[in-house]
């Protein structure tokens, strides 16, 4: 798609959320490359500043850095208020975090932390941008799943059980909206380099293995507008496919033989 026709879809702004580094980094560079102007939110002010002065630099587009930690009860309406003077054409619902270890080993109220974060503040936003997307009869949607929602995640649980979350909100919606001209999509990663396998206590080996963020982004924008969903990676989707054809018992000790290779 040329980029005026981005803009005339999906702009003049893009909200990206978790947009301090990795995906949502990514997500506001490929962006900007098409013309739209961006918000970034995130805790982490410095690094959006940083990012914004480089949109401003090699794109010439405006960006709003909006530093707030999603996890807290009132950071939706925050956003909100803070971006209500804008048109938002496109909502990039990538914030998100992940703990790998036995249930009772994590630490109080982090799980509860991973699933306000990873289902209810993109449900939030959602509600709050949707309806005037609906009133100008176009928009588009991002729900950031992973290869973890096609099957339960042993180690993972939690996080895995809100990445099926994820992807049955975005194919969902796409079947709700898609007659309304409001493209969604929920996009699976497998393996991806970024700050997400640190921050989830992966064993180190593992912390640099994967696909770049460049490649996982662009499939997604390439994928918007055509499809509900979209995996990346031709094994992860030959893995995920052998998933479903194979007795849930057998799926289960796979998974928990694989994850396990993860706890440091």
């Amino acid at each position: 798609m040329p980029a005026n026709e981005w803009s005339e879809q999906y702009g003049p702004w893009a909200l990206v959320t978790g947009a301090s580094s990795g995906l949502g980094a990514e997500f506001a560079r490929q962006l900007a490359a098409k013309g739209l102007n961006i918000i970034m939110t995130a805790r982490r002010r410095d690094r959006m500043e940083a990012l914004a002065e480089e949109l401003r630099r090699e794109h010439n587009v405006e960006s709003r850095v909006i530093s707030r930690d999603l996890t807290k009860s009132s950071a939706c309406d925050e956003i909100a208020a803070a971006v209500e003077d804008l048109e938002i054409g496109l909502l990039i619902n990538n914030a998100g975090f992940g703990q790998v270890d036995r249930f009772h080993k994590q630490k109080t109220g982090r799980q509860t932390k991973m699933a306000f974060l990873n289902c209810v503040v993109p449900v939030e936003l959602t509600e709050k941008f949707l309806p005037a997307m609906l009133e100008r009869r176009r928009g588009g949607i991002i729900f950031v799943a992973s290869t973890a929602a096609y099957q339960a995640t042993p180690f993972f649980t939690v996080y895995g059980a809100t990445k099926s979350f994820n992807l049955m909100m975005g194919e969902g919606l796409w079947a709700e909206y898609r007659k309304d001209n409001i493209d969604v999509l929920a996009l699976s990663p497998g393996y991806t380099v970024s700050e997400f396998h640190e921050v989830a206590g992966m064993a180190t080996h593992l912390r640099k293995a994967g696909a770049t963020a460049e490649d996982v982004v662009s499939l997604a924008l390439d994928s918007l507008g055509k499809v509900p969903s979209v995996m990346h990676g031709r094994w992860n989707k030959f893995l995920m496919n052998m998933g479903r054809l194979l007795p849930r018992k057998m799926v289960l000790k796979l998974s928990t033989k694989f994850i396990r290779q993860m706890i440091p």
